[in-house]
């Protein structure tokens, strides 16, 4: 065993780039000493060294801002703390646009950058040049000026954040490469290195393009795959200043930034080239890839438009160096789901060093606290399906995962590669029907309905998509007459056992011990009351549940419940997901429809709201819920997958004299956020409260015993809410809200929208955002405001109300 090498430690850190070191250093800033970080070669040596250094404070949503904008703040203050300097300066950003459309996507960040009060100014093309000389700008339409952005040295700002980590502490072991990890009763025990093994408490992977496979050492599926990223350097050039800021023309898939009087341009290309990372060679460190002219042709070419004299300026560099991306394009954070205590922090897709300090904050505070203390819900390990640490996916994936970080984040776009995964047993009936399908976890999803003539294809925008005429007629069929919904990806749980009704009364907020029959609808709580899990609980027998949550958060809310039941609970957890497909027929013609095609009653009175019975339909049986997520009249119907094919055939032959249409997502979405019901992961997530978003109906504080998060409630319950979920309906019909807009209250920036649909029955954008008051956001200081909402840097009025607009009483749904 090497004399620098612990027989055991607290926690053991793999991986010695910007993303290990910062953790390391924010454990130990939270007190932590016994600290061991592995480097298998020197630190920096895998991608840090060759990052481009770029410090950037606002991303597309709230999430990936809230991580990076302390970056930039950080690296300004170590070399103060630690005596290491990091190289970091302000030069500012220059976000430029050469379409209209991009110009009105870039604003939108600027009105992000409001609300977390960065400074941002908006640029005409005139006023760009005053910034940067170089560039033509007749090939724009406008820009940005963000001053507190700037650029770092990677390699320093590592050895800056190493050093911290040390001053206080740990320990950081190079040419330690680690060859193996173990796990007891699926927690971490140990890692076994080259050197000797270490015994340890807790494992934090950052291991880069190589985490993939160090995870898969431990059974832990972490999806990624690397990609050459490249960029040049030119000489020094001619009226190249120290203070010029980075260019980033994402219209012309490039970068470029002033580096000691030269010009480094670098590429986020439409088309990458994915890499395996058993084709580089064992020892890479501090490694390049072969130059690729005919690859970086085509942003060279873009750069030279916008800085005609990069065309005559000498080339000193091409580097190629590997970088990991993701499915989704965002990072890879928290506790993995199979294995306790092991967190990963992987997949940055080249924004490591702009990230690093956010993420080695919030993965501090998570490891110490057991669980994230800012929502991480978009970043988190636990989003993926177990499918996408699959190769062959992941290599055509992020062929185009690359480029979308510079291309159009448009509304509701799609990508196109490593499709289809998975399908519902109907996908070809509504193919051939004029869906247009969207993916989520990897399902075929119909997003909506091409009408006869129309060619079922996304045409993207920041307005009205070319579907919003057909998605309003999906709409109003569910509002007026009727419609169908394949909802067949809905994750489905059934639990079960002796001890499954006392089991679910500890993680639900809701009361669960309810008669055969009854469908709970309940959140499930972390300690600080948080909303982990959005779901319905049905009892289907005296020992027998039946759990259904989102799609998107299948393996989360699983492991969630896993987690949380005891050890020696006598209860038995199975995934029927795949099992069982979803029909859901909604809308004042529900009954009528379903009465013809079953013998059994549907009638108010035998099948009440918030019930589930077995019925008969067509030649088979289903589990028909009578719930909503529309607000209307209607059952979702679960049926065994190999019975969905006839049994739609006969709902859709029944259905054509009462009006009946098919319905995809983008109608559910619109109709939802009329009635104001939350969508996990944008209205409602870890760090909200049910109290918060307007969900204390769905709380039981009168019940006997003791669930995760009540004590937090109970606290929160004695004193006025200082933050509360409020809808908004727009006064004009024309802007579209989709989130992170920011909010107005008489003037001044009070919150932001959490999720946004055009409202068709309420002929405006409708949405949901959270008002924060110090002093309490109380049904008068509601009402009392005046409201605006800011699309792209324009304010428009709004009305702020604690009620939905699309029947706030909720008569429709008991009809």
């Amino acid at each position: 065993m090497s004399a620098d090498l612990p027989s055991q430690a607290e926690i053991v850190i793999i991986g010695g780039g910007a993303i290990g070191c910062s953790i390391a250093y924010h454990l130990t800033k939270l007190g932590y000493k016994d600290v061991v970080l592995l480097e298998r070669g020197t630190l920096t040596c895998g991608t840090s060294w060759h990052a481009a250094g770029l410090v950037m404070q606002l991303r597309a949503t709230h999430t990936m801002t809230e991580l990076c904008r302390y970056s930039a703040d950080l690296y300004e203050k170590l070399e103060a703390e630690t005596g290491q300097a990091t190289g970091f300066r302000r030069s500012g950003s220059l976000p430029v646009a050469r379409t209209e459309a991009r110009f009105h996507e870039i604003k939108r960040l600027a009105s992000l950058g409001r609300y977390f009060d960065v400074p941002v100014d908006i640029l005409t093309p005139k006023q760009v040049a005053e910034h940067y000389p170089l560039m033509d700008v007749s090939r724009i339409v406008g820009g940005l000026f963000i001053p507190g952005d700037g650029q770092t040295n990677p390699i320093d700002t590592t050895m800056a954040l190493a050093k911290g980590a040390r001053m206080r502490g740990a320990r950081i072991v190079e040419r330690c490469k680690v060859t193996g990890l173990e796990a007891e009763n699926g927690t971490v025990k140990k890692v076994r290195t080259e050197h000797g093994d270490i015994l340890c408490d807790k494992i934090v992977l950052c291991g880069g393009l190589w985490s993939r496979d160090l995870a898969a050492m431990i059974g832990v599926n972490v999806p990624l795959f690397a990609s050459e990223h490249m960029y040049v350097t030119t000489a020094p050039m001619e009226g190249v200043r120290p203070n010029l800021p980075v260019i980033r023309d994402t219209d012309g898939y490039v970068y470029i930034k002033e580096d000691a009087g030269k010009l480094l341009v670098g590429a986020f290309e439409p088309r990458c080239k994915p890499l395996a990372v058993e084709d580089l060679p064992a020892r890479f460190e501090f490694g390049e890839l072969p130059e690729d002219w005919d690859h970086f042709a085509l942003p060279m070419s873009k750069a030279i438009e916008l800085v005609p004299a990069l065309e005559n300026a000498q080339i000193r560099h091409f580097l190629n160096g590997p970088e990991s991306f993701t499915p989704d394009n965002k990072f890879i954070l928290g506790e993995a789901p199979e294995v306790r205590n092991f967190y990963v922090a992987a997949g940055f897709n080249s924004q490591g060093i702009l990230s690093a300090a956010g993420v080695g904050r919030a993965m501090a505070d998570w490891i110490s606290s057991g669980e994230p203390q800012m929502d991480l819900s978009e970043v988190d390990i636990a989003r993926f399906a177990r499918f996408q640490v699959n190769r062959r996916y992941l290599k055509e994936r992020i062929g185009e995962s690359l480029g979308l970080l510079y291309a159009m984040h448009w509304p509701h776009r799609q990508v196109e590669s490593a499709r289809p995964v998975r399908q519902t047993a109907l996908h070809e009936r509504l193919k051939a029907r004029n869906a247009c399908f969207g993916e989520t976890a990897g399902w075929e999803r119909a997003n909506w309905y091409a009408p006869a003539g129309m060619t079922p294809v996304y045409e993207y925008s920041y307005g009205r998509q070319n579907w919003f005429e057909a998605v309003g007629g999906e709409h109003r069929a569910v509002r007026e007459r009727v419609g169908l919904f394949d909802l067949s990806s809905f994750a489905k749980f059934q639990i079960e056992g002796p001890d499954a009704e006392s089991e679910l009364q500890r993680l639900c907020g809701n009361n669960v011990a309810v008669p055969v029959g009854k469908i709970v609808y309940t959140q499930m709580l972390n300690a600080r009351g948080g909303i982990q899990a959005d779901v319905t609980v049905s009892r289907l027998g005296e020992d027998r549940f039946w759990v259904v949550t989102a799609a998107a958060n299948q393996v989360r809310d699983l492991t969630w419940i896993r987690r949380n039941i005891r050890r020696d609970a006598r209860v038995t957890i199975n995934d029927v997901t795949s099992s069982h497909g979803v029909l859901s027929v909604m809308g004042p013609n529900a009954r009528q429809l379903l009465q013809r095609l079953s013998p059994n009653d549907f009638s108010n009175a035998a099948f009440p709201f918030g019930t589930l019975q077995q019925v008969e339909i067509g030649y088979g049986m289903a589990l028909a819920f009578r719930v909503t997520y529309v607000g209307e009249l209607g059952w979702e119907l679960y049926i065994p997958t190999e019975f969905m094919g006839p049994i739609f055939d006969l709902i859709e032959a029944e259905g054509r004299d009462l009006g009946l249409r098919l319905a995809g997502y983008h109608a559910l979405d619109s109709l939802r956020s009329e009635k104001g019901y939350r969508h996990w992961g944008h209205d409602i997530s870890p760090t909200e409260t049910p109290f918060e978003a307007g969900l204390g109906f769905a709380v039981d504080l009168t019940r006997k015993g003791d669930f995760i998060g009540r004590a937090a409630l109970e606290a929160q319950k004695a004193k006025p809410l200082t933050r509360r979920l409020v809808h908004f309906r727009m006064r004009n019909p024309e802007p579209i809200l989709f989130h992170d807009e920011p909010i107005y209250r008489d003037g001044k920036i009070i919150g932001r929208i959490s999720s946004g649909s055009y409202g068709y029955s309420i002929g405006s954008a409708v949405g949901m955002g959270y008002l924060e008051c110090a002093d309490g956001v109380t049904a008068d200081f509601v009402t009392s405001g005046g409201y605006e909402i800011e699309i792209a840097a324009e304010r428009f009025p709004s009305v702020a109300s604690l009620k939905p607009f699309y029947d706030p009483t909720s008569l429709r749904i008991r009809m």
